[in-house]
């Protein structure tokens, strides 16, 4: 596609959004059209359907279009959103939800219980290949008490679960609109619909996303006039973009030389506030040479997390020595108790002796292109100079893209890069997420003493002695290694001058909520 086609096709995009917006709110015309948002992403949609969507940059997509009972609609404080407010059984297994009146659905179908119900079934029943469903894993069933009261039904005591009904494995979708036993097509707009702030009126795969406002929205009204989504393969195109006033604002991912570069801009601003987002190595823990617990812990003495934090991301991400990102209450340091600060070729000898192998070890490691920013060569580079360095390994790289990686986890990799952004704001997430048996990267691990951890952080009346237990999970996961993470960063978007709103938009949970966005 030339060039002139390209622009033309994004102005005729604009307009379109922007003759939406205008009507939005009231049948008749508008006083005045706020602008539209053009946002640029290095990012790749797998699924906008929520049945069967577990990566960030789908996610950020869904975040305009649908919501939960529960949510962060605002900051890093859980509110309900769709349900007025959740009560529990006295043994933590049942939680019965109001849900709020006049919510409509962005076609005009009042939302009930009904629709409840049938988005966590059909979750469960999906089993979809990118494993969102295993947030649901402890849900026995749901069930409905007239058009307004909704009950959750649980194996096991379950003190965080109104933090599940935020994630998108409780994104309530339209039963008419949504089949029982299958995915919709990103494609499929007109039955892509929620309860959300936006209505998503076209997707173009690859190339672009366009949001207007959703005029039967029950909140308050998005500070703009609709959203559109640009996606790059390359960040450098990206910034150019940027640069040449063709974006209002970027987010996800920048490289580090580049961040540099537009801080010394004038017409740029760079957002950024102490984030949870963290990268992490993970082993099928049943697939040779991965099954042997010395040779993860070989390459655990001898990660590169200070050589990554300083050569590839110039000091813009900090090590990480737990899943547990620091910031989080109940977040320690066991990988560093246990393995040290810095790499140790002596130690790691030491384990690869015990290990019984051919020196060195021959093994492939795995890591995704662009899903993760262009910083991800270099940083999966640097692992196998280390490993290499130590004559104990000879390390093979390997790489596909996001949408074939995805959904090969544990099924043919035995070593593979995964970042994580929090489904919600607490060491929970970081912890069960990765830890209990047929998590969602499939990677083998299930272990008695962790099982039972979890059972007992999740029973805990207390905040206190939930990070009791989940301080203990830590340390096990250190010992038993079916994962090595290696660092946490901030969350990091680009705007222009006259784009506002991007700091409130700035925490823990890692959202990147558009509609408080403005220029």
């Amino acid at each position: 596609m030339g060039k002139r086609r390209k622009w033309l096709l994004l102005a005729v995009a604009v307009a379109a959004v922007a003759a939406a917006a205008g009507t939005a709110y009231g049948g008749g015309k508008a006083s005045k059209a706020l602008p539209v948002i053009v946002d640029g992403t290095t990012g790749t949609v797998v699924n906008i359907d929520p049945a069967n969507e577990y990566d960030y940059d789908s996610f950020t997509v869904d975040l305009n279009m649908y919501q939960g009972l529960y949510g962060f609609p605002n900051g890093a404080t859980l509110q309900p959103v769709l349900a007025t407010g959740c009560t529990h059984s006295p043994n933590l297994k049942t939680w019965t939800c109001q849900l709020r009146h006049n919510v409509k659905f962005s076609d005009g179908t009042p939302m009930t219980s009904a629709d409840v119900k049938w988005s966590f079934d059909r979750v469960q029943a999906i089993k979809g290949d990118q494993g969102i469903w295993t947030l649901l894993s402890d849900l026995k069933s749901t069930t409905t008490s007239g058009p307004y009261t909704v009950s959750f039904h649980l194996k096991s005591p379950f003190s965080v679960w109104p933090y599940i009904l935020s994630t998108n494995a409780g994104y309530v979708v339209e039963k008419a609109k949504y089949p029982a036993d299958k995915i919709l097509a990103n494609t499929d707009v007109k039955n892509l619909v929620g309860t959300g702030p936006y209505s998503l009126t076209k997707f173009t795969p690859g190339q672009q996303a366009v949001f207007t406002p959703n005029k039967y929205y029950w909140g308050a009204k998005p500070k703009n006039g609709g959203l559109i989504i640009n996606y790059y393969t390359k960040s450098s195109t990206m910034k150019l973009a940027l640069e040449q006033k063709t974006l209002d604002m970027a987010f996800q991912t920048f490289t580090p030389t580049e961040i540099a570069a537009m801080k010394k801009e004038s017409a740029l601003t760079v957002h950024s506030a102490p984030g949870v987002v963290i990268r992490y190595l993970v082993f099928n823990v049943k697939r040779p040479p991965y099954n042997n617990i010395h040779v993860r812990k070989a390459i655990a003495y001898l990660f590169p997390r200070q050589t990554i934090a300083s050569r590839v991301y110039h000091g813009t991400v900090t090590p990480l020595y737990s899943m547990v990102p620091k910031g989080l209450p109940g977040a320690n340091q066991a990988y560093k108790k246990m393995y040290g600060g810095k790499p140790n070729v002596a130690k790691a000898r030491a384990e690869m002796k015990k290990a019984h192998v051919k020196l060195p070890l021959k093994v492939q490691i795995w890591w995704t292109p662009s899903h993760y920013g262009d910083a991800s060569a270099d940083e999966y580079t640097e692992i196998q100079r280390a490993l290499n360095a130590s004559k104990l390994f000879k390390v093979t790289l390997k790489s596909s893209e996001w949408t074939q990686y995805s959904g090969a986890l544990g099924k043919t990799y035995g070593a593979f890069q995964l970042g994580w952004f929090p489904d919600y704001p607490d060491a929970d997430d970081y912890t069960v997420s990765f830890y209990q048996p047929k998590s969602f990267y499939n990677n083998g691990y299930a272990n008695k003493t962790m099982n039972k951890l979890i059972a007992q952080e999740r029973a805990a009346r207390t905040d206190k002695a939930r990070y009791k237990y989940l301080g203990s999970m830590q340390t096990l996961a250190a010992k038993t290694l079916p994962t090595i993470p290696y660092w946490q960063g901030n969350m990091i978007a680009v705007g222009r001058s006259n784009v506002k709103g991007i700091d409130s938009t700035l925490d823990a949970t890692y959202y990147m909520r558009f509609w408080l966005v403005s220029k």
